[in-house]
């Protein structure tokens, strides 16, 4: 009997998704520390509100830019190199951050952080490419999952430090944890090179990527953000919550993606039509509406808070199906089209939500609320799984 190399044993599935969560554990535990916190921190620096959703929006529409030519390239080329560019990035845009004292010093380093997300799609793309016979329903949720747990005592963490240290500190222990994520990452097993053969599938495919899809998820999530991308901000005006409260709430938050979205990515395995991610998003809602009725009491904000993890868990639950409707040879542009939708609805949201919030702390979530149900049927219409062959779809064990 022929015994495995080392190498084959090393870039065993399993472990690849151990030494990714790894990385990605670090990199939440870090991001958990501040992000939750930022809006709060820009507002602090001098912004107005819509300054705020002004900055975060730039951002986001910059990386909206990046992300298609980037799947583009990552069906043509190894992955991993191209991974580990956003770790870098961030770690940079984070270090920029630590170093301003206003918000418009901030910005660059905001926006060159937010644009480190270009990796996402590559990263999903890379997982489908090397999770063997793990189904995408199991390890993308489980990673998410994984993020969440980093993130789920870190916020709290940061705002009991931001209270008592200021930002800037928490920011530069933020830096060091990205430092080992990155470290982590490199360790990652190498990808292999596309099929050279596939040149002509990946023409014929491109018309294949669930455009419908995508612009169906762009309407979800540009509804669900408007509600979600200032609500610190909410919190800290009506409730009158400290950022220690913000903090715990947002691992709260966290709580909620590591208990609903393993479950609901079992739910949608093998299904026609994305329940899953619509029940995430559903109670995402139920949580918002919670919000506006209980925004002082402190168990209402708590269960509010734990539902409304539900809309992180569903990005998870929307890059497996949006994969299994793709053919293999264009999954990663696939991919870039939901992160596409992703991060051009932070940037529509973030503006819109600003000015709402000008007009009422309460209109933001209001919003959402009454908009969420039409773009929930607009998803489950369009995510319909296709059959597609065999040999393209991959396979359970």
């Amino acid at each position: 009997m022929t015994m495995p190399s080392i190498e084959e044993v090393a870039f065993h599935p399993r472990s690849m998704i151990r030494l990714m969560l790894l990385s990605e554990i670090l990199w939440a535990v870090g991001e958990g520390l501040f992000f939750y916190l930022l809006p709060v921190y820009v507002q602090e620096l001098g912004a107005t509100p819509a300054q705020v959703g002004l900055a975060f929006g730039v951002g986001e529409l910059a990386l909206t830019l990046t992300y298609l030519p980037v799947g583009w390239l990552a069906d043509r080329t190894r992955r991993k190199p191209l991974m580990l560019g956003g770790w870098f990035a961030g770690l940079i845009g984070i270090l920029l951050m630590a170093g301003a004292t206003t918000w418009w010093a901030l910005f660059p380093g905001l926006t060159l952080y937010l644009m480190s997300g270009y990796c996402l799609p590559v990263i999903h793309a890379y997982v489908a490419r090397m999770a063997g016979p793990i189904p995408l329903e199991r390890a993308f949720p489980l990673l998410s999952a994984g993020y969440a747990v980093g993130g789920l005592l870190t916020p709290a963490l940061g705002g009991w430090l931001a209270q008592r240290v200021g930002m800037r500190p928490v920011l530069l222990l933020s830096a060091g944890l990205f430092a080992l994520s990155t470290v982590a990452a490199l360790l990652l097993p190498m990808d292999p090179p596309p099929d050279p053969h596939g040149q002509g599938r990946r023409l014929g495919s491109w018309r294949r990527i669930p455009w419908r899809f995508g612009l169906a998820l762009l309407a979800l999530f540009t509804v669900g953000q408007v509600g979600l991308i200032l609500l610190p901000n909410f919190l800290q005006q009506a409730g009158g919550w400290s950022k220690s409260h913000l903090g715990l709430f947002a691992s709260l938050q966290a709580l909620g993606t590591i208990l609903l979205g393993p479950a609901l990515g079992r739910w949608d395995q093998g299904r026609a039509r994305p329940l899953g991610l619509a029940a995430a998003w559903g109670l995402a809602g139920i949580g918002m509406g919670l919000l506006l009725v209980g925004f002082h009491a402190f168990p209402l904000v708590g269960a509010a808070m734990i539902l409304v993890g539900g809309a992180y868990a569903a990005y998870s639950l929307a890059a497996a199906r949006i994969l299994r409707l793709t053919p293999s040879e264009t999954q990663a542009t696939a991919a870039a089209l939901l992160h596409t939708a992703r991060s051009l609805a932070l940037a529509l949201a973030a503006p819109l939500a600003g000015l709402l919030f000008s007009f009422h702390p309460a209109r933001p979530l209001q919003v959402a609320g009454l908009l969420l149900p039409l773009a929930l049927f607009g998803v489950l219409r369009a995510g319909r799984l296709i059959q597609i062959p065999a040999e393209e779809v991959p396979q359970s064990p």
